[in-house]
């Protein structure tokens, strides 16, 4: 008796569909059935392709990277003014914060989900937030050596509230707290730049 050949699937759409899944529900709260049937993959597929539900997880956290924050990171790297950069990924997060899917940012997400009880993951979120915050300190940094931003700010102080406060609307926007408070926040965050 021959056994049938592996059912061949294309392993980026397969992630892609696994991160909409864990972005919308939690690491938690799917379930292995589920998440096979929304990836459309049987589950000797999923152990053979990433080893577990974890090691499928990680991979989805990667993908994020690669999708989302890279579109962060290349507004901070666009011609002309730098604050107006650092303002579009304020403006950015405030756009994952406001969706009407409420899932906020995969990666605030898994911060406050499994950052507290998990090394591994909580490492992988630190370097990703590390990449984020780097990046507006280095936009800052210029912004000041151009003059569009005061000499006595700190960009190193301002880059990591800027990411705190991005990370935490993304989060605060799960919990759907109205347009109004959204704006306060988002304002808020840009008055730092002032």
């Amino acid at each position: 008796m021959s056994q049938g050949r592996p059912r061949k699937f294309d392993e980026t759409e397969v992630v892609e569909r696994a991160m909409d899944l864990f972005w919308s529900r939690g690491y938690e709260a799917v379930g292995l059935s589920e998440l096979v049937d929304h990836m459309g993959i049987s589950r000797q597929s999923l152990y053979s392709t990433f080893g577990n539900k974890r090691g499928l997880f990680i991979r989805t956290i990667e993908r994020y990277r690669e999708t989302q924050l890279i579109q962060a990171l290349d507004l901070l790297e666009r011609e002309g003014s730098r604050i107006d950069n650092v303002k579009a990924v304020v403006s950015f997060f405030e756009s994952l914060a406001t969706d009407k899917r409420c899932r906020g940012c995969l990666v605030a997400n898994t911060l406050v989900e499994m950052g507290p009880h998990d090394e591994e993951i909580a490492s992988l979120l630190e370097d990703t937030l590390d990449l984020l915050q780097k990046g507006i300190e280095r936009a800052l940094t210029e912004a000041q050596a151009e003059g569009e931003l005061a000499p006595g700010k700190s960009p190193l102080q301002i880059s990591r509230a800027i990411t705190n406060a991005v990370i935490g609307l993304a989060v605060t926007g799960k919990l759907r707290p109205g347009a109004a408070a959204l704006r306060d926040i988002y304002s808020g965050t840009l008055s730092m730049l002032d």
